[in-house]
């Protein structure tokens, strides 16, 4: 008596230029075989006379709790751009330094120019920018009458240049996601849980269904990625892919 009782281990593999991406972390992962088929019927009480086989569908599930970026460029179709961008700074107060009499604030990160600055005082009130406040570098000069030292004022935003390291993933709009190759990989278990044999699924190709959605809330927990897959026919055969059982050594 034998068991199927883990989770599958994943590899993608891109048809094209062979990059490949993989998993061990997978929380579930589901493979769904379907056989559509119409129904021959009757005679008295529309008796069923047999059956005729249409066509066979696999849809693969992935839930994975590690996030993965490669795999969200594969569902767009794209490939991870890794290159100086530009980016937003998030909301944040700052409290305002007396600085030999001149009141300043530092930022963590240098604007790309006094343009894309957008700063409020403690009331809300939006400040000019060359005419309340200048910029050199990070350092923010605040020559607004009514601002003063100890006050809070917040930065909404600004953009900044990024690292060399940053990675970017399009979103184009006429592109969807390309082929790819699947292998997933489970262990049969005895039941006094002894390894017997790898359970290897092999797919030459597969298409990501391109659907992902990005669920946060402000209870900090661990999101879990989702990847959807159909299974495509090749060109060249009928056969979709294999099933392969390794027996594991003693």
């Amino acid at each position: 008596m034998a068991f199927v009782a883990d989770v599958f281990d994943a590899i993608l593999i891109d048809v094209d230029t062979g990059d490949t991406i993989a998993t061990t972390t997978l929380q579930s992962g589901n493979l769904e075989v379907s056989v559509s088929e119409n129904e021959i019927r009757g005679g008295k009480g529309n008796a069923l006379l047999g059956l005729l086989h249409v066509s066979r569908d696999i849809n693969v599930s992935l839930t994975d709790a590690e996030f993965k970026f490669e795999w969200m460029a594969k569902q767009l179709g794209q490939t991870v751009i890794t290159g100086a961008g530009t980016a937003y700074a998030m909301p944040e107060w700052y409290t305002v330094m007396d600085n030999a009499g001149t009141k300043e604030i530092t930022l963590k990160e240098e604007p790309t120019s006094i343009d894309s600055v957008v700063l409020y005082d403690k009331n809300g009130v939006k400040l000019t920018k060359t005419t309340d406040f200048t910029l050199d570098e990070k350092v923010i000069t605040i020559t607004k009458t009514g601002v003063n030292a100890t006050d809070k004022v917040e930065v909404r935003t600004f953009t900044y240049a990024t690292a060399a390291t940053t990675q970017t993933i399009n979103i184009d709009s006429s592109v969807f996601a390309k082929g790819v190759k699947l292998i997933l990989e489970t262990i049969e278990i005895s039941g006094d849980e002894k390894p017997l044999n790898k359970i290897q699924y092999q797919f030459p190709s597969a298409v990501p269904a391109g659907n992902f959605s990005i669920q946060t809330s402000s209870e900090r927990s661990a999101q879990a990625q989702q990847f959807d897959l159909k299974i495509l026919k090749p060109s060249d055969s009928t056969i979709v892919g294999q099933i392969v059982r390794i027996p594991i050594a003693a």
